[in-house]
């Protein structure tokens, strides 16, 4: 019997090629399919998600699967595949939507359009029964009321296109009183945030991590390492095979939502750097190490790029490969009892089933035991990888292990840094252009802009490699000309070389990855000091004044107030010359000074002096690099 396949097959996507052999008649987002969706003047069915999403996995399984659903589907709707992460710009767009429908956003996100784009209704994930009742609904709905779905869905878009506007506020916070604010929403007992399920937010930890620092906030630094540790021996973190799940479904960071996506390892790697920076504990170094191990061991293609995330599922159950139970691990130490219960928390249980977590005051497991239990979990059947290479992930990874290498000094890390800048720039930049996705002509968007800017300006400073800074000049350039919205004095999330669809939206709010627009806020500080230019320096100030249109809250706006902070400490320009032993620079770099920017002189009158510079007021010549480390300030 030939197995049946529908336009999804011709795809690359990991997510969509998942569905290419569903009964439903998917099809891709395309403008043969829009234009058929307007011929046949039918409702559009938009499902979106990603390859490791198990509710994703879950109602494909259900509902997709089945052929009662896929034959009402064929008939009646047209339906639609997009994967969020090739399609950032359709996901944002009707996330939006959704949530001005009153509904909490996630995926999978199923959202009904007239043929015209615009959304009328919609949800995540349904089971099979509601699915299908909703199905019939719309479908009598749209035949014997189709006047209340033009008005509603003209409504919904209305709010999508106006979106920034309702974020306004005509109050202007100081940040003190948003600290205060944030500071009340703390779970002290277990860290992170009083709410469960609980996401790693490195960025957000980051940025608070400064501004304990610059104002002597003793309360809010050790908060942030309670985070910190705390997510260091709960489940949430792979004891074994190292990296950070998405999440934690529970308030203590025990039990994870498994999945392992690139960009949260990456971010953590970043500020595990800088809390090693600070503290000088070498159990912040182990992790690193443990991260980085696990990144090169699991994620990195032989071209050096990184791949996309691993999937929570396995033989299509929720974390079969990292869970235990007691039975096997007893088998396992049947010898060694003694060491178990010593290091082992087993009372953290998912149903039937222990989740490796540490008990109290183990900083991490033995090598004996790690080394166990992580070959008797690779017997196992191991969860799908996509190996979707996409480039601002990738500068995300490019920063933390530029960041790894400048904290521990470890210069393999600088290695692995060399081969992924070089990936990027080879494979991923095409002139001034970036490409969204390894092998794909698909455009970047802002945040593949942003990111990359940013990593190759610390990538320029960590190995003096003009090339990057050059590149970094050019892609901030052609930002500025195809994103910058001048109007909004805000950068749209595509360009004009893009798709039109029916909105071009302007991310602002931070979530677990900064904004594409605070990271071009970053950006756009730091090339102004590397190249004193003025039009980078009046962007930067525009977006500033725009930024307190936002500024009502500081978890969703923490990377802006960390650059507007950076801003405020006087950055730091560091004038060295070009001949720099390389000792020298990676002491300046090995410091925790967020705050400052490294300028490199072809020439100067003694290649042994540094010369400190901040808001454009210099220092006399310093000539020993223990006194500029101790003359740099946050």
């Amino acid at each position: 019997m030939q197995k049946f396949s529908n336009e999804l097959i011709n795809e690359r996507s990991l997510y969509l090629l998942k569905h290419a052999y569903n009964p439903v008649n998917w099809k891709p987002w395309n403008d043969k399919t829009l234009k058929q969706a307007k011929k046949e003047n039918k409702i559009i069915i938009l499902s979106i998600g990603y390859s490791t999403c198990h509710w994703c996995h879950v109602m494909e399984r259900e509902s997709f699967q089945d052929k009662k659903v896929a034959d009402f589907m064929n008939k009646h709707f047209i339906s639609i595949k997009v994967d969020r992460e090739e399609r950032p710009d359709i996901d944002i767009i009707y996330m939006d939507a959704i949530q001005k429908m009153g509904i909490q956003g996630g995926w999978p996100l199923n959202i009904f359009l007239l043929p015209n784009q615009k959304p009328f209704y919609g949800g995540t994930y349904f089971t099979i029964d509601n699915w299908f009742r909703i199905l019939e609904n719309i479908k009598n709905i749209s035949k014997d009321n189709m006047k209340n779905v033009i008005e509603s869905s003209e409504k919904f878009t209305k709010e999508i296109i106006n979106t920034n506007e309702n974020f306004q506020t005509s109050e202007r916070y100081n940040i003190q009183t948003l600290i205060n604010e944030i500071k009340l929403k703390f779970d002290f007992d277990d860290g992170g945030m009083l709410r469960e399920p609980k996401f790693p937010m490195p960025s957000l930890w980051n940025s608070l991590l400064l501004h304990s620092k610059k104002n002597n906030d003793k309360e809010l630094y050790n908060h942030v390492l309670k985070t910190i540790n705390s997510i260091l021996s709960g489940g949430v973190y792979d004891h074994l095979g190292g990296g950070i799940s998405r999440y934690s479904i529970d308030k203590k960071w025990e039990i994870p939502h498994f999945e392992k996506m690139l960009y949260d390892n990456g971010l953590f790697i970043e500020l595990l750097s800088n809390i090693y920076r600070i503290t000088k504990n070498d159990k912040y170094k182990y992790y690193i190490d443990h991260c980085m191990k696990w990144m090169l061991n699991e994620m990195i293609s032989k071209e050096g790029g990184f791949y996309s995330a691993i999937d929570a599922e396995s033989e299509n159950i929720e974390g079969k490969f990292y869970r235990w139970k007691l039975s096997e691990l007893k088998k396992i130490f049947k010898n060694e009892n003694q060491y178990l219960p010593k290091e082992i928390n087993l009372e953290n249980n998912f149903g039937e089933f222990i989740i490796l977590t540490l008990n109290k005051n183990i900083d991490f497991l033995s090598e004996k035991i790690k080394i166990k239990l992580f070959n008797e979990r690779n017997k196992r059947i191991k969860p799908i990888i996509d190996k979707k290479i996409i480039c601002s992930w990738n500068s995300i990874a490019l920063i933390g292990i530029v960041n790894a290498y400048q904290a521990t000094k470890n210069n393999s890390y600088l290695e692995i840094a060399n081969k992924n800048a070089i990936f990027i720039k080879t494979k991923l930049l095409n002139n001034d252009k970036l490409y969204r996705i390894y092998g794909t002509k698909k455009l970047g968007y802002l945040d593949d802009y942003a990111h990359t800017i940013k990593a190759f300006i610390l990538y320029y400073e960590t190995t003096k490699n003009k090339e990057f800074l050059v590149s970094a000049k050019e892609l901030i350039e052609f930002t500025i000309s195809k994103f910058y919205n001048r109007k909004e004095k805000m950068f749209n999330y595509s360009s004009s070389e893009h798709e039109k669809l029916i909105s071009n939206k302007i991310e602002i709010f931070d979530n677990v990855i900064p904004s594409s627009n605070s990271v071009m806020y970053n950006n756009l500080l730091f090339m102004g000091k590397l190249f004193d230019d003025i039009l980078f320096k009046n962007i930067f100030n525009e977006m500033g004044d725009s930024l307190f249109k936002y500024l009502n809250t500081y978890e969703f706006m923490h990377n802006w107030i960390y650059v507007n902070q950076i801003n405020l400490c006087k950055v730091n320009e560091i004038k060295v010359n070009e001949s720099i032993n390389k000792n020298d620079l990676l002491s300046i770099q090995t410091i925790y000074s967020p705050n400052k920017v490294i300028l490199f002189n072809e020439e100067t009158e003694d290649k042994q002096s540094f010369i400190l510079c901040r808001n454009n007021v210099c220092e006399k010549p310093i000539f020993k690099i223990e006194k500029l480390l101790s003359a740099i300030k946050i």
